[in-house]
């Protein structure tokens, strides 16, 4: 396993780190036996960074990672992170509260890597004004996290102040080869490296997207190497970026696992034309009238009861394949009051995107699409 020396941080991780938002499930819940086994063999194949958040999976995964790691291996075989929820605070005693609960859901007295969840502009705002860089400080202090950061959300312009505003131990951002000039994920990384913040990336295969690739593109990445998976080919191009630190991969399978730990344990960076050949596949993705879902689904519990990760995970496989099927039995088979007609424009949704989609115009615009397919 490709490991990774961070000397400001004076720790050395494992490249690949552990996605907690995308395990398996099983009637609704985590699948504990699944997953276990998949930790399992992740901690035996040297992967040593284990990320998590307060609500993923609807607060389970949390609690899973104590049973499945904290209290099943030593706990010096492995870093945790974990990530302070702003929209469960508003004092600073809200934010004691969560930290402790959620260090007992992590059955751990000090977190590794300890995360501001989702900051922008406005939530720096907030993170200011309840005292939280303070809080951030003091729990360093007291020895109940060794690390401080945020997990980035917002427009590239205001990375650079949040930046410059605290002493950051790392910084999380949305970085793959899709989004690299597409989307500017080269300008956040460049403002890190810049400043020597160490960067943990998220999101490397875009949500899995870059696993569904049109053949006429899949057979770019085949004529330069048939051998490696597309999501590889994905996990190679963040890990050959020079100050990336810890690529997350929200695993959902042993294979997944399998392929991730293959390609970290015989890691070759890309060579040029191979990264050309990519540049290209990324020029042909903006082509496309898709939506820059990730399907993280931080926008679920819509008020109105519309699923709209699901519904733009539709959307995008019939532009991207044309398999109509998703949108029919959204058509024909979706409740009326849980259609996206059925936005009220609240903005509950629009406030949590990390990938800051229009998600009311984007309803209309899919509904639209859906019905002229049906007809």
């Amino acid at each position: 396993m490709q490991k990774r020396e961070i000397s400001k941080l004076g720790i050395t991780v494992s490249r690949l780190g552990f996605g907690g938002m995308r395990m398996p499930e099983k009637d609704g819940q985590v699948d504990y036996p699944q997953t276990e086994a998949m930790i399992d063999y992740l901690l035996e194949n040297g992967v040593t960074y284990y990320d998590t958040a307060w609500f993923y999976h609807g607060g389970q995964s949390e609690p899973f990672l104590r049973k499945a790691l904290v209290e099943r291996h030593p706990r010096d075989s492995f870093t945790v992170a974990t990530k302070l929820p702003l929209g469960e605070c508003n004092t600073l005693a809200d934010a004691e509260r969560v930290f402790e609960t959620q260090c007992k859901n992590l059955g751990v007295e000090t977190i590794d890597f300890y995360l501001l969840h989702g900051i922008g502009a406005e939530g720096w705002a907030k993170a200011k004004a309840l005292g939280l860089p303070d809080f951030l400080r003091r729990l360093k202090a007291e020895g109940k996290i060794r690390f401080a950061g945020f997990s980035f959300h917002d427009k590239n312009e205001t990375l650079p102040p949040i930046l410059d505003d605290n002493q950051w131990d790392f910084c999380q951002v949305q970085i793959n080869y899709a989004d690299w000039h597409q989307r500017g994920a080269d300008t956040l990384y460049q403002a890190l490296a810049d400043r020597e913040i160490p960067i943990i990336v998220m999101e490397p295969v875009r949500g899995g997207g870059l696993t569904r690739l049109y053949p006429e593109m899949e057979a770019v990445l085949r004529g330069l190497d048939p051998e490696p998976s597309l999501a590889s080919w994905a996990l190679r191009f963040c890990a050959t970026l020079p100050h990336v630190d810890v690529i997350l991969s929200g695993m959902s399978s042993m294979e997944q696992c399998r392929d991730n730990v293959n390609t970290f344990s015989h890691f070759t960076s890309l060579k040029e034309a191979e990264l050309e050949g990519l540049r290209g596949i990324a020029q042909a993705f903006d082509k496309l009238p898709l939506i820059p879902c990730t399907q993280c689904r931080y926008c679920a519990d819509c008020p109105q009861g519309i699923d709209i990760a699901e519904l733009f995970g539709k959307y995008n496989r019939f532009m991207q394949y044309q398999q109509g099927w998703g949108l029919h039995n959204y058509v024909l088979n979706t409740p009326e009051e849980h259609k996206a007609t059925a936005c009220v424009q609240c903005g509950y949704c629009e406030s949590r995107c990390p990938q800051g989609i229009e998600i009311p115009k984007e309803l209309v615009r899919v509904h639209e699409a859906a019905v002229r397919l049906v007809g």
